[in-house]
């Protein structure tokens, strides 16, 4: 093939061998051009599951480890569903014949399109919830994320000829989709009688067995959730802080180095160990052990951004804030975020920089962790574009000069996708100029405060970073964001505007993400052949759906759980005289909100303060510009290794997967043990020692686990932490859940915890012994 001979010219033969073996073995050569495809049950199953998942998925936004529920699910889900409906619907338009694999496809798409979270809900929330912005209208921010969320079909539209029809842009997340869509629809049984039990079987199996699992790890023993092995054998007192910083995972903690997690609802999501390639998964953690477990603990114990062991000493449990993403002022003393902000009063709709505030408790700091994984982030935008430039960039400049000739003609699948009408260029500019029109509005009108001109740039950063970030998720599967990067760029031209900076990082972070997920799924469209027009106006509808439904979901959960007076030792911080209750959530409940936490001190440290303050020449963290440099230079080694011995493993050295950290500041550490265990055991004892197993059921448990645990842990939060109803506190179920904190610390948290449950108020003046 075209693709394979110009790849193999650059020593890549055994690598796109591999690409085309994987292809094969899922993807058949063939096509059914007469199947239909737009079906009525096809909108019914597809809107109503993509609403249900997008809709829980919204919820899990709130927890201290984000998860959601992948639309994998469905394609399980929806078979049964999809038969029923073709033997019970009248013969017509209703009912066009047997349900088929491209309307089964197709049902995934639109749920796909919808389960995505908008990043505008990040927006929302900060504006309008922990600041407090109370004027800001529903209907806007709903304008806000659906704009946000469609950008990116102007982008996937631009950029498919460079990120779908290449044979080696494989998107090994749409594998498998594909395998499932394939057992479910095919009489042929590919373990040939070895495994008896059906797919479907086995799926609902391991569902009910994950679903009640997971009652252990999330409401019953939540110590499964964090086993701290460093902290088993060392408890916090001033003798023994360093195992304490090394051992403790939790929010204002440690790192959690040799900590483990039997929890799958933690790590799944971020790391997803059987559905990644094995060579990805392996650079994650690689990179994450030296980041993490070294790097960042060294950085704390030398003070290297100054102040680095003074933070927190005297508010957090630890005696000490490392695992943070909160702001503290020259002396280590927590800062409260929202009073980095007040409104400008020229324009009350603006929220910029208290620069009183600023100026009495500055210099402003970060924790050691925060202040690194920016390092990184600087590291990996930057790795990004010289390691596609340097691998993939020959291939890219040939298709760049001949976007009117075919280059992958003599692909099969691309040679079988040309029997459909593709959707015209014109379609994708109409969208991305009507949602650039509506986007300006919103920004300029509906109080998100960022001029017509930053929308602008905020297009142009996203559109020169789509393909070479999207190479790299195409090849791995791992996800680079723009948000650090945009915010940098925004924060030097807007500075002290808090709501404009997070209003362009969400424009120029969902334009491009928003699009890889929509390419992603053009992919899939491409190995199972769905007519190009279908797939555009389902992704485009079903979009503009989940925006809606998610903005609504996340607003009304907020304000379901009330407001409450604030603690007295904080009540001068609210002076109209209460706060909303979900704020007041502790860490250890397993939803605190870590992902909107990171992203308003993000916004205070970019926008409200601005990178000139923050990271200029004299600032604490002038140092961690170094990620730039290191990030032109380092990928450069492994590619000229690679060069030297073609035959070796350097073409699996990925600089930019590495250096990529997938844990924010405040999650838990618990996590970066378990998934490689998990990915070794699947991907490697099992798709080695027993093949078959592995390619009828390895995908299929991986969405069962998924599943399972997503329904029980929404199960867990309405029962536990919505009313609450916790369960008792014992060994296993500390308030501290890895029990790194003092015996009689846990036990006086113990009885708070339980003293607020049950419709109850914990009574301090009862309990003398914690309260002396």
């Amino acid at each position: 093939m075209a693709t394979e001979g110009k790849l193999e010219k650059t020593g890549y033969a055994d690598y796109i061998d591999e690409i085309y073996e994987i292809i094969d073995a899922v993807v058949p050569r063939t096509d059914e051009p007469a199947l239909p495809v737009l079906t009525l049950r096809v909108w019914f199953l597809g809107l109503v599951f993509g609403a249900l998942i997008c809709a829980a998925n919204t919820v899990f936004t709130f927890r201290t480890n984000e998860f959601s529920i992948t639309p994998f699910v469905t394609v399980l889900m929806a078979y049964p569903c999809g038969l029923f409906l073709a033997w019970a619907l009248p013969t017509g338009i209703l009912n066009p014949g047997a349900f088929n694999y491209k309307e089964h496809a197709l049902i995934y798409v639109i749920t796909s399109s919808m389960s995505g979270t908008p990043y505008a809900l990040y927006n929302i929330v900060g504006q309008k919830y922990q600041l407090y912005q109370n004027d800001l209208n529903f209907w806007w921010c709903v304008s806000f994320a659906v704009v946000t969320q469609c950008f990116g079909y102007g982008f996937a539209g631009l950029t498919r000829r460079y990120l779908v029809r290449p044979v080696a842009m494989l998107w090994p997340s749409n594998l498998a989709t594909i395998a499932m869509l394939n057992s479910l629809h095919s009489t042929e049984d590919s373990s040939n009688g070895r495994y008896l039990m059906s797919r479907f079987k086995f799926f609902w199996l391991v569902c009910s067995a994950s679903f009640w699992y997971t009652w252990l790890p999330q409401y019953v023993m939540p110590m499964l959730g964090a086993v701290s092995v460093i902290c088993f054998f060392a408890r916090n007192n001033p003798s023994n802080r360093i195992p304490i910083v090394l051992g403790s995972t939790q929010l204002f903690g440690g790192m959690g180095l040799l900590s483990f997690s039997f929890d799958w609802t933690m790590f799944n999501y971020i790391f997803a160990p059987i559905t990644t390639p094995l060579w990805a998964v392996w650079n994650q953690f690689i990179g994450s052990w030296l980041v993490f477990w070294i790097i960042v603990p060294l950085c704390w114990h030398y003070d290297a951004f100054g102040l680095d062991s003074e933070l927190g000493v005297g508010s957090s449990p630890y005696g000490f804030d490392l695992n943070s993403p909160s702001l503290y002022n020259r002396n280590g003393t927590y800062l409260d975020k929202k009073k980095f902000v007040t409104k400008n009063p020229a324009d009350p709709k603006s929220l910029v920089l208290d620069q009183a505030f600023y100026d009495e408790n500055k210099p402003i700091y970060i924790t050691s962790m925060f202040a690194v994984t920016y390092c990184t982030s600087f590291l990996v935008f930057v790795a990004a574009i010289v390691h596609v430039g340097l691998w993939y960039g020959t291939d890219i400049w040939h298709r760049f000069r001949s976007t009117v000739t075919d280059l992958d003609r003599e692909d099969i699948h691309c040679q079988l996708m040309d029997a459909y009408d593709e959707v015209p260029d014109w379609w994708y500019y109409i969208t991305l100029a009507a949602t650039t029109a509506l986007g300006i509005a919103t920004c300029e009108v509906g109080g998100f405060d960022l001029p017509w001109w930053g929308v602008l740039i905020g297009i142009l950063l996203a559109l020169v970073s789509m393909i070479p970030i999207g190479v790299i998720q195409a090849i791995s599967g791992q996800a680079i964001g723009l948000n650090v990067i945009s915010e940098f760029l925004i924060g030097l031209i807007l500075p002290g505007r808090i709501a404009a900076v997070m209003a362009f990082k969400t424009f120029s972070y969902m334009a491009m993400y928003q699009g890889m997920s929509l390419v992603a799924d053009l992919k899939l469209g491409h190995y199972i052949k769905i007519p190009p027009r279908a797939m555009f106006l389902t992704q485009l509808v079903s979009t503009v759906l989940g925006a809606l439904i998610s903005t609504w979901v996340a607003c009304a959960l907020y304000e379901s759980f009330g407001k409450v007076p604030p603690a007295a030792e904080r009540a001068a911080d609210f002076p109209w005289g209460w706060e909303w209750k979900i704020q007041t959530l502790e860490p250890a409940s397993g939803w605190s909100s870590a992902n909107y936490n990171v992203f308003l001190s993000a916004g205070a440290i970019w926008g409200a303060i601005g990178p000139s303050r923050f990271f200029g020449p004299g600032s604490p963290y002038f140092k961690t510009l170094i990620g730039f440099p290191v990030g032109l230079f380092l990928p450069v080694i492994p590619w000229l290794l690679h060069r030297w011995r073609p035959d070796s493993f350097w073409h699996l050295v990925n600089v930019p997967v590495l250096a990529v950290m997938p844990l924010q500041a405040g999650s838990t550490q618990s996590i970066l043990i378990t998934p490689l265990l998990v990915a070794l055991l699947v991907n490697y004892y099992i798709k080695k020692y027993r093949y078959t197993w592995w390619k009828k059921y390895a995908y299929v448990m991986s969405a069962a686990l998924d599943c399972g645990s997503a329904v029980s842990t929404l199960a867990i939060f309405f029962l536990a932490k919505y009313n609450p109803y916790p369960f008792p506190a014992w060994y296993m179920n500390p308030s501290d859940q890895e029990r790194c904190l003092p015996d009689a610390v846990i036990a006086c948290n113990d009885h708070a915890n339980m003293g607020d449950a049950y419709g109850f108020t914990y009574d301090p003046t009862q309990d003398p012994g914690c309260n002396s």
